[in-house]
């Protein structure tokens, strides 16, 4: 079964005071072994990153806005927290701009803080070269038919 994001947005449930917590609880028993659950809210949910960390999840926050953060939990364990975009579906060359576009614009790549995963449909031929000329290193993983995966990292 191919990989997939499962994206839950909670802001409107906490803008309304409501209580998100069972919601999400639900989402992630359609998280699949593979599959990435990202949660968007209007704050960083440490406790909430606590209780599916003893679920076995790992997770990565990102800040979007003062009010707007994403955060992706994967029961993939990894040395280094991986940030994870699906660009499969993408016409080229969106996929190449929607990833170094993310990668020059977050410091936290830059900085070896964290490594972003690409799923595309195929190597990303094009974009290696300026991965390379970026200093960044990558991996290349072919997984099944139609999704090859591209960890990205310092």
């Amino acid at each position: 079964m191919a990989r997939r994001i499962v994206d839950l947005d909670v802001r409107p449930i906490l803008l309304a005071k409501g209580e998100p917590f069972q919601v999400i609880m639900e989402t992630v028993q359609t998280v699949g072994e593979r599959d990435v659950f990202q949660l968007h809210a209007t704050f960083d949910p440490v406790p909430l990153e606590r209780v599916l960390g003893k679920q076995g999840f790992q997770h990565v926050v990102r800040q979007e806005a003062d009010d707007h953060f994403i955060v992706q939990f994967s029961r993939e364990q990894t040395p280094l927290p991986y940030w994870r975009i699906d660009n499969r579906g993408l016409e080229p060359p969106q996929p190449m701009i929607r990833t170094l576009t993310l990668l020059d614009q977050d410091p936290a790549f830059a900085a070896g803080e964290r490594g972003l995963e690409i799923w595309n449909e195929r190597v990303p031929a094009f974009l290696l070269p300026e991965l390379e000329e970026r200093g960044y290193q990558y991996d290349v993983l072919e997984e099944e038919p139609g999704t090859v995966v591209v960890r990205i990292h310092r």
